[in-house]
């Protein structure tokens, strides 16, 4: 069954998107937001001592997504965990509400071994 959440691309239509296809067999859910909440997201995160990991690295090289869409996302419990250490409020308010969802869609994906997609319109 396929399901698809697009509330937060609503009014944006016509601007980038930025898809998160969470997959397993015939079950998904997609989740397509605009692409300037996506970069406020990503902009939080900070490169550690060893430099840009998980989602962030492919974000600040332009790699992955911007090569090939869908792309798999790698590494999803590293991703999960960048989320998760965000401040919230350093976004607004449709941007904070994005990262809870994705944040409970990587949960959901870990849990139910599930593949993590990202596509670029």
């Amino acid at each position: 069954m396929e399901r698809v959440d697009s509330e937060y691309y609503k009014g944006f239509e016509g601007e980038p998107e930025i898809q998160f296809i969470c997959r397993k067999g015939n079950d998904s859910e997609t989740f397509i937001i605009w692409e300037g909440y996506f970069n406020q997201i990503m902009r939080l995160i900070e490169p550690d001592n060893d430099g840009w990991k998980g989602l962030a690295y492919y974000y600040h090289m332009y790699s992955g997504w911007y090569e090939e869409s869908p792309w798999k996302v790698p590494d999803l419990y590293i991703v999960l965990k960048q989320f998760e250490l965000l401040n919230d409020r350093m976004l607004c308010d449709e941007a904070g509400q994005i990262l809870r969802k994705m944040c409970d869609m990587f949960k959901k994906a870990i849990i139910g071994k599930y593949e993590i997609f990202i596509g670029r319109e």
